[in-house]
């Protein structure tokens, strides 16, 4: 395995995920409400028995680091998932579209679901559903790009 490929595809999961990050809590702070992190995050926390504060009261910056912190852990994973399983040659686009619409499905349509930290994917509107989709495709797309350059480095 090239080792410069994975970091590139770390590296590029990780600005994806800031990214996302950044859009996220703007969407909290215009809109008053938490955002679907917090939710994902508080369903976790009440299935482990911790006490998480209500649903529409806004994280605290302490929340918000454990909140922000673990998805740039699954970002980080995400890009080393990508480095692991698409093949060297496939080129950014087809990688990248292949892999976030995968990381997609797994994430909203199955493994969100079936652990219970979120309603299935396909009870939700059409603008959330492309909402999720363009996030995961800019996501994969990200990775697959710094994955490559990284390479090519």
């Amino acid at each position: 395995m090239n080792g410069r490929r994975m970091a590139g595809a770390i590296a590029g999961g990780l600005v994806a995920g800031l990214g996302i990050t950044a859009m996220l809590i703007a969407g909290e702070r215009k809109s008053g409400t938490p955002s679907e992190l917090a939710m994902l995050e508080r369903a976790g926390a009440r299935g482990l028995g911790v006490t998480v504060p209500p649903d529409d009261a806004l994280a605290s910056s302490g929340e918000q680091a454990v909140i922000q912190g673990g998805h740039l852990l699954l970002s980080a994973a995400a890009g080393a998932v990508y480095a692991a399983t698409v093949d060297e040659d496939a080129g950014v686009l087809p990688g990248g579209i292949a892999f976030g619409l995968a990381f997609y499905a797994v994430a909203h349509w199955v493994a969100g679901p079936l652990l219970g930290l979120k309603r299935p994917e396909w009870e939700s509107d059409a603008t959330t559903i492309g909402m999720h989709t363009a996030n995961h495709l800019v996501f994969g797309l990200a990775t697959a790009a710094g994955a490559r350059a990284a390479a090519r480095a």
